[in-house]
């Protein structure tokens, strides 16, 4: 329920955050819930140190979350208008941060065992101070266009919203990564804790290795072709785990799923940032945040209720992969529609010099 708030919460709040960072500045917005992020953190520790009351911990978590929401779009947009092609600069960025998704459990896990629970939130308080220290260097781009004084959704793009709906469906499957998965792991496929930390393991190391790789590849077919793509892989991939009885079968299950990420994540923020045009980017990440969040927050409901009522495998990855399939007819069409806008534009008149 916690992680449910703190997906639907921080949706909407990244509609308007993104809109703080075309008014006041990217760099500006960055910093500020940085410091934010930072100051939670350290409020997080003190409360599981000194003050052990869910009453308290849990609006502290809940706000430490939204501090991310509250950045996010301001650092998305900063990175696309920072990079000559916003491809590029995003897997950039998702090999980065998939280095601390790959190592981030297992210090995790050596910090509690070694010192304890509360200590995570101290260190991680540490590292986010740092990070808000290295933001001051980084040079603000400001968005093409003047920013209107008013926020209306009438604005928006129309293809921003059908982008959205797909993610919304995609990202009800992408998020069975961690709760069901985890679930399903440990409690029907009977794998230890140990165990599902390599399977997520594996994760971050299949990002490090063939990011780049698939960003060579979607330069070639197209951002809307790796979008269909790597929403295909994550069906292959979440379904695959319906005939997975060992620890290796979960690894190259993972393989394909990670593979479909390694197409989706990076291709989606591009896309958002071509949509846009480059006008208003921060609204636009924020817009499109929140129905990433959206599809998110009904995830882990979703792939608890199928594991709740169905016993079958099949039926249970079969399900959770429907989803997806909503989202590659709606990718289809948005590449069909935008074929159709191209081949309607006129060519330019051709000059003959005598």
């Amino acid at each position: 329920m916690v992680f449910a708030v703190n997906a639907f919460l921080g949706g909407f709040i990244q509609i308007y955050s993104g809109r703080l960072g075309d008014l006041f500045g990217y760099k500006r917005t960055l910093i500020l819930f940085s410091f934010g992020s930072f100051v939670s953190y350290f409020l997080l520790f003190v409360s599981s140190r000194y003050y052990a009351s869910a009453i308290l911990f849990i609006p502290l978590f809940v706000i430490n979350n939204l501090m991310s929401s509250l950045y996010q779009p301001s650092s998305n947009a900063l990175l696309s208008l920072s990079s000559d092609l916003p491809l590029s600069g995003f897997s950039i960025m998702r090999v980065a941060s998939n280095l601390g998704w790959s190592f981030g459990p297992a210090i995790g896990g050596i910090i509690i065992s070694s010192f304890g629970y509360s200590d995570l939130f101290l260190i991680a308080s540490g590292t986010s101070f740092i990070a808000f220290a290295r933001y001051f260097i980084l040079t603000d781009i400001k968005p093409k266009g003047k920013t209107p004084t008013r926020f209306s959704f009438k604005n928006i793009e129309r293809s921003l919203y059908l982008l959205g709906a797909g993610t919304v469906f995609l990202f009800v499957v992408v998020s069975q990564f961690s709760v069901t998965l985890s679930l399903y792991a440990n409690h029907i496929a009977g794998l230890g804790t140990a165990s599902i930390g390599l399977i997520y393991f594996v994760n971050g190391i299949v990002v490090v290795l063939f990011q780049f790789p698939v960003y060579a590849l979607i330069k070639k077919i197209g951002m809307w072709n790796g979008m269909i793509v790597g929403t295909l892989l994550y069906m292959i991939g979440y379904f695959s785990i319906a005939f997975d009885r060992v620890l290796n079968e979960f690894f190259i299950s993972m393989f394909v799923i990670t593979m479909g990420e390694n197409f989706v994540t990076p291709t989606g923020n591009a896309l958002v940032s071509d949509i846009s045009g480059g006008r208003t980017l921060g609204t636009y990440m924020g817009v499109y945040n929140f129905f990433n969040s959206f599809g998110r927050g009904m995830a882990p409901a979703y792939g608890t209720l199928l594991l709740t009522y169905l016993i079958n495998p099949y039926e249970i990855w079969g399900l959770a992969v429907f989803p997806a399939a909503i989202a590659s007819v709606i990718f289809l069409s948005l590449k069909l529609r935008e074929n159709r806008l191209k081949s309607a534009i006129p060519a330019p008149p051709i000059s003959i010099e005598k």
